[in-house]
């Protein structure tokens, strides 16, 4: 590139002296789990070689630089940093593996588009039969595109966070596959207000860029996150593409699973639990049982990544997470974990309750009833001793292998009348989780280390 500028696949760490151009095609401010935005935000910019590259300008340039910087347009920028992405820099929207860091000598100069060409936006598809690719890992967001096959109203959806959060959810077709997306809060409200207000072609055609993909319901179920943005019937040939082979016989829009489908929970004694084979790894069953024991311990809950959601430990004083390359988790969250033992007609078994089927219980967080009972191990527990429950179980490879006789509770209702509930459906918001196994050792079970579930 003439005048010393660069294209952004060039770009490196070691030096300032960078001169670029480049549009800018998103920008969005980050926010923790706990939905604190983070300090400073993020712009995805687009060089004339369709390289798109992260900035992130700092909080103390916000201000200055949101007045600069315009959605849409090009920019000749100078002066500033490039930083190479660790292993703890997780839910990347590009393949590079460097970042821009505005500094306070980062120079800007707008680009009018008579003077130079860059393309209004660019995406990195991900076929619909390759998402899978994508569900099990953490550093990427995918972007993909399809055909609207079935779309649900705005509506409001108590989450199993406890809290209230609007959503929309649809499928999106290419004629192969499918996909389900689930938009929340900011970003549903206004795809359903881009939807009310304006007539469009049909069938809809929706781009989701940046979205966060994991298994909600035995089904590959697309998310949005910070980056995440939508485009509706967009300028762009994969589109049209698409708006043509919609139109032929053989474009299907049958919604045909591309994971394999668990089956439907059933009810099952005791006795039979214990002796299930290997084709019910990874199902659930259900158990109607009294509970004779809520095992006190301290803590009765575990510490957790607010990056990967794993477990973590105290290492002399300070949170850290090996997981994420030993990185220090000033806040993390504190996830419910406590043991029961349970018996029907046919024998007894040992099962540890994570944290949605206590918060449903309880309808506290962890927090709530830690700041409640001053730390002690909460008395509320012990009265579900002698009760009657319907109790949801995950039966993992370790019970019918390695006959480990703990199960994990992933639901749990008072009563033994329950069942039909236990099968409906429910919208909660899909996130990557981590439980873990608590060991045991004769009648005593321990939840020192919860993290090798």
């Amino acid at each position: 590139m003439s005048n010393n500028y660069e294209y952004l696949n060039n770009v490196h760490s070691g030096r300032t002296d960078w001169k670029v151009k480049v549009r800018i095609i998103r920008e969005w401010r980050g926010v923790t789990i706990t939905g604190q935005p983070y300090k400073g935000y993020n712009l995805l910019l687009l060089d004339a070689k369709n390289v798109r590259m992260e900035a992130f300008v700092p909080l103390f340039l916000m201000e200055k630089l949101q007045n600069v910087f315009i959605l849409g347009k090009m920019y000749a920028i100078s002066n500033f940093q490039v930083k190479n992405y660790t292993e703890t820099d997780k839910w990347r929207c590009v393949t590079t593996d460097r970042q821009i860091q505005f500094t306070n000598q980062t120079r800007a100069k707008e680009l009018h588009d008579n003077d130079y060409f860059i393309a209004k936006n660019c995406f990195e598809f991900c076929d619909l039969g390759d998402i899978k690719s994508f569900a099990n890992q953490t550093k990427y967001l995918a972007d993909v595109v399809g055909v609207v096959t079935r779309r649900e109203d705005l509506k409001l959806v108590h989450t199993k966070q406890g809290v209230d959060k609007y959503q929309i959810r649809m499928t999106i077709a290419d004629g192969r596959n499918y996909l389900n997306i689930t938009l929340w809060n900011n970003l549903a409200e206004c795809f359903q207000s881009d939807i009310s207000s304006s007539k469009y072609e049909e069938p809809l055609i929706v781009i989701i860029a940046a979205g966060k993909v994991g298994i909600f319901e035995d089904e590959y179920d697309m998310c949005n996150f910070s980056p995440t943005a939508y485009y509706m019937n967009y300028n762009h040939h994969i589109v049209a593409q698409l708006r043509k082979m919609s139109t032929q016989p053989e474009f299907k829009i049958e919604h045909r699973s591309i994971v394999q489908t668990k089956k439907e929970p059933e009810l099952k004694t005791i006795q039979q639990i214990k002796t299930l084979g290997e084709d019910y790894i990874e199902e659930e069953v259900i158990c109607q049982v009294q509970i004779t024991a809520v095992q006190e311990s301290n803590p009765w809950y575990y510490s957790q990544c607010t990056t990967c959601y794993k477990q973590i430990d105290q290492v002399e004083g300070t949170y850290r997470c090996s997981k994420c390359n030993n990185r220090i988790v000033p806040y993390p969250d504190k996830k419910f974990a406590i043991i029961i033992v349970a018996k029907d007609e046919t024998g007894e078994i040992n099962i540890l309750l994570m944290d949605r089927p206590i918060q449903k219980l309880s309808g506290k967080t962890v927090l709530e009833m830690e700041e409640e009972e001053k730390g002690k191990f909460p008395a509320t527990f012990k009265t579900m001793e002698k009760g009657i429950y319907t109790i949801k179980l995950e039966i993992r490879e370790f019970n019918i292998k390695e006959k480990e006789e703990i199960y994990i509770g992933n639901d749990i209702y008072q009563g033994s009348y329950m069942v039909p509930k236990m099968k409906e459906k429910k919208f909660t918001v899909q996130q990557a989780t981590e439980i873990s196994q608590a060991q045991s050792s004769g009648t005593s079970i321990h939840l020192d280390n919860i993290s090798q579930l």
